[in-house]
């Protein structure tokens, strides 16, 4: 049973900060999926919740010049039946798909799948690999911040107490760019999860970023990883995804949990980082033919 609450709903981004600022033990409500349900377990009491649900500011998927923009309070429904998120970052559509199960991604949203920082999260890790930023506003102001930089700790991120997410950027791709994203997961949260970006050119590996999440309690990105790629060609990919997959599992934290232990999770990782650079070569061969 949840404990009673007042709930607020403000007009505008700038009145929901005003909200945070002045009422005593807030918190923000969007689709509510991991929120009400902690709520309703007895682990978290509000006595205030501010329903962002009725702000069309924090809604929607528009192009811009240097990418796409997502407003924080958009569902995992609407992105993944999103033609222009299709059009743009298949992978993205692929991952959405597979988030929870359908109940969850009809109310859930992107955005308070991110500031909940649930460490099993399939778009954090999908959006450190993409290089996606965040826009974060208060009141007084807005600013923009990395994934990696907002995600803290497990359930914790740099979210100041009067501020709130209002939208997701997602870099264009370049030509012979891709990200590909792949998990392992036992019931509907993954285990184990890795993304990776990488830029084909003339058949080389010219960048490329690795991203593994699931495992410990924050997503990561895994310099050491991407440089064993870097100027590798698609015929030695293969080489090279294992000696990245070994540089997961000698270097990535991970922690025991009720999906198995620590080395076994990086084990996981790093097969699913092989699995997903054969994705890369698959992609850049298809394009280039």
């Amino acid at each position: 049973m949840i404990h009673p609450f007042e709930l607020h709903r403000p007009g505008s981004v700038a009145e929901a900060s005003g909200m945070l600022r002045e009422l005593p033990d807030a918190a923000l409500l969007c689709g509510g999926t991991e929120l009400l349900q902690v709520m309703k377990m007895g682990l978290a009491r509000f006595e205030h919740l501010i329903d962002l649900k009725r702000l069309d500011e924090l809604r929607g998927i528009r192009r811009t010049d240097d990418g796409l923009t997502i407003g924080a309070i958009t569902t995992h429904r609407e992105l993944e039946r999103s033609p222009l998120i299709g059009e743009s970052y298949p992978a993205f559509v692929e991952m959405e798909r597979e988030v929870a199960n359908i109940r969850v991604r009809n109310m859930g949203s992107i955005g308070g799948n991110l500031c909940f920082a649930e460490p099993h999260s399939d778009p954090a890790t999908f959006l450190l690999a993409a290089n996606a930023t965040l826009e974060l506003a208060t009141a007084d102001g807005r600013r923009e911040m990395g994934i990696g930089e907002f995600m803290l700790e497990a359930l914790t991120t740099a979210l100041e107490a009067d501020e709130l997410m209002t939208a997701i950027r997602l870099p264009a791709l370049r030509p012979g760019e891709q990200v590909v994203y792949r998990k392992l997961a036992f019931v509907e949260r993954p285990a184990a999860s890795v993304g990776c970006k990488v830029r084909v050119e003339d058949g080389v590996v010219r960048e490329a970023r690795v991203a593994v999440g699931s495992i410990g309690d924050v997503p990561v990105l895994l310099d050491a990883a991407a440089n064993e790629l870097v100027d590798c060609s698609l015929s030695d990919l293969e080489a090279a995804g294992e000696r990245a997959a070994q540089i997961i599992r000698d270097e990535c934290d991970a922690s025991d949990d009720i999906n198995g232990s620590a080395e076994y999770k990086r084990h996981l990782a790093g097969t699913l980082l092989r699995r997903a650079l054969r994705q890369v070569a698959e992609g850049a061969t298809h394009a280039a033919s």
